[in-house]
């Protein structure tokens, strides 16, 4: 009997220690579902917090979920887009990074032409996700720069992505009834500029017709509400600043067309 125990404990012992020599197997963490990237170009390594330093940065979310690629591709494009108001058309052919070197070079060829000039230049893009659902992804692109002159520039652009089509979508496949969604918005406008039902709007500054209040695809979704964004300029002069319109989803019922 105790030379069966014995067979048995040894057997147990070889067993365990063969256990105990097997590598572990490591297990990957899981790819984040987002990763957000950045580019940041300077002129000759210079900090880009200094008050002179000219840089080009642009920040920007990318889905590591394959089916999410073409996302990507469409985010890189509206970025590109965005590049247009502020680098050469012939550089937006190519990657982000291309586009913010091509930034850096035109100031670098200024100042050969301007040596005495002693103002840095900036570019900033930052596109964030600001809402997404099972069919749906809404983007804010936000871009600033300064190249000279009295102030920076700077806008907010909306997006609303279908996932489905890998498409973005305009007002008319938000919105059934866009003349009732009129009506909203300019409502919403007169009581968030204090302007009376009954006063017109060129009489305070805006450059909008009366009975014709502006609509256009600048246009985004949040968990609660839909976004109208008009940047500076749009409806009124610089100094009156960005308008965003704030619609909340039940007031919109019957006519909202997404979720």
């Amino acid at each position: 009997m105790k030379s069966k125990l014995i067979a048995i404990i040894t057997v147990l012992l070889i067993v365990y220690s063969c256990e105990e020599k097997k590598p572990k197997t490591e297990v990957p963490e899981p790819l984040p579902k987002v990763i957000v990237k950045e580019v940041l170009i300077t002129s000759q390594n210079c900090n880009p917090d200094s008050s002179n330093c000219t840089y080009a940065k642009i920040v920007y979310p990318e889905f590591t979920d394959s089916l999410k690629f073409p996302i990507n591709n469409i985010i890189a494009q509206k970025v590109r887009t965005t590049a247009l108001d502020y680098v050469r058309e012939d550089a937006i052919t190519g990657t982000l990074e291309h586009i913010a070197q091509s930034f850096i070079h035109d100031f670098e060829s200024f100042k050969v032409d301007f040596p005495e000039y002693n103002f840095g230049w900036y570019f900033n893009v930052t596109v964030d996700i600001i809402y997404e659902s099972a069919d749906i992804i809404s983007l804010s692109i936000y871009s600033e720069s300064f190249t000279g002159g009295a102030h920076p520039n700077h806008g907010t652009m909306y997006y609303i992505i279908d996932k489905g089509k890998d498409k973005i979508l305009k007002m008319t496949d938000i919105i059934s009834d866009t003349t009732r969604f009129k009506i909203l918005l300019e409502k919403e406008f007169r009581a968030k500029k204090g302007i009376d039902e009954h006063q017109s709007f060129a009489d305070v500054g805006y450059y909008i017709n009366d009975g014709d209040f502006l609509l256009n695809d600048n246009i985004g979704i949040t968990e609660e509400s839909i976004l109208v964004h008009f940047n500076p300029y749009e409806i009124a002069p610089y100094s009156e600043g960005a308008t965003t319109l704030e619609l909340k989803k039940e007031s919109l019922s019957g006519i909202l067309k997404i979720k």
